[in-house]
């Protein structure tokens, strides 16, 4: 599968990169994303939505599937990628709660630029100028990020991350590449057995984990996924290993490719395939709509798949999306790391989209009146 055509990278780069192991007392939730519930008062658009600003604090409820000391309970074993309770007790997950970032202003253009070039010949590049705000904006935001975005009218690709991490857990935006690797299985047909399918919709409209574990087993475990990332191209993607499918290392600049198989032809799956992944990417429930969706205007359509995982002493933020309508059309991948809450990695992601929007051109409108050229 080929890249784009173009492509600006600009990273951070040391001799001995790190990553961080994460911490151990949370292996009994590993691979499990905390359900966001939105208070009463709080709009059904999710925060970070265009145009809409949470007006409740958001409280983290319980997971969906069972700590492992519940399910231990349940079933005499533990289940799988955790570790039996009297070695790693189930806690509580942490308060998630919204709050106002604590550094940085909403993303505006920089003093060195000239504004959106929401008029310019998509065949100049705003890459580079996109790739600068970006590295502006980020210099303001705590924690570290990984964010790649693809246009297709130009067909150049931005790529930008501010740290010097090779390796970033995608929460539950794996559940994507779950989704993507069983429909690379279903042939011209592109449809999912109905045992599949029943799975499928939940674990893409509502994010639920037991229906992703079911489907991880489906798609080949850690081994069948690998595979289905070496067939993709993905060499920066690692399998979750003991079903801990949460925990799946990788980088936004990776995770274009699947986006790009799903939303647009001749990369990897049929065009049924294609349509039955907008389908249930177009179920995503409101309250999980945050992310990049942020400054994308009404009537605009985004197809969206988010994560979100505290891990490691911080909090986990990924955002997934097809972003396509008013003449623009691009594919963004943002993944964060280290956040204090998870409502700062959210604004993190939501800054990141609205300079996206603004400053991806849009397609040249032609007038059919014009003169044809000479």
């Amino acid at each position: 599968m080929s890249t784009a055509a173009a492509v600006v990278v600009d990273r951070a780069v040391s001799a001995s990169p790190t990553d961080v192991a994460g911490d151990s007392a949370l292996v009994g939730v590993l691979g499990i994303d905390f359900v966001v519930a939105a208070s009463a008062g709080t709009s059904s658009a999710g925060p970070g939505s265009a145009g809409v600003t949470p007006s409740a604090p958001i409280a983290a409820a319980t997971a969906p599937t069972a700590t492992a000391a519940t399910a231990t309970a349940a079933t005499g074993t533990a289940p799988p990628g955790t570790a039996p309770p009297a070695t790693t007790p189930a806690s509580a997950p942490p308060a998630a709660t919204w709050e106002p970032a604590p550094a940085g202003p909403t993303p505006t253009p920089s003093a060195t630029a000239s504004g959106p070039p929401t008029t310019a010949d998509p065949d100049s590049s705003f890459a580079p100028v996109l790739a600068a705000e970006f590295r502006s904006y980020l210099a303001t935001r705590p924690g570290a990020v990984s964010v790649a975005l693809y246009d297709r009218t130009s067909g150049l690709t931005v790529d930008v991350t501010n740290s010097t991490r090779t390796g970033w857990e995608t929460a539950s935006t794996v559940k994507l590449d779950i989704l993507t690797a069983l429909l690379t299985k279903t042939g011209e047909s592109g449809q999912l057995p109905a045992s599949q399918l029943r799975l499928a919709k939940p674990m893409i409209s509502v994010s639920d984990n037991a229906s992703a574990s079911a489907l991880w087993r489906q798609a080949g475990s850690q081994s069948g996924m690998n595979a289905f990332f070496r067939a993709f191209g993905m060499t920066a993607t690692t399998a979750g290993g003991s079903g801990a499918w949460g925990l799946t290392k990788t980088t936004a600049y990776d995770q274009l490719r699947v986006l790009r198989a799903v939303s647009y032809p001749g990369l990897g799956l049929s065009a049924n395939a294609m349509a039955t992944a907008t389908s249930l990417l177009g179920t995503v429930v409101g309250s999980q709509r945050w992310g990049l969706t942020a400054g994308v205007p009404a009537g605009v359509s985004v197809e969206i798949k988010n994560g979100w995982l505290p891990y490691g002493g911080g909090w986990v933020i990924n955002s997934l999306a097809h972003v396509h309508g008013a003449g623009k059309d691009y594919i963004m991948a943002a993944y964060t790391r280290d956040s204090r809450t998870m409502g700062i990695g959210v604004e993190t992601i939501s800054g990141l989209s609205r300079l996206a929007w603004q400053y991806v051109p849009a397609a040249p409108v032609l007038d059919p009146n014009a003169p044809p050229e000479p």
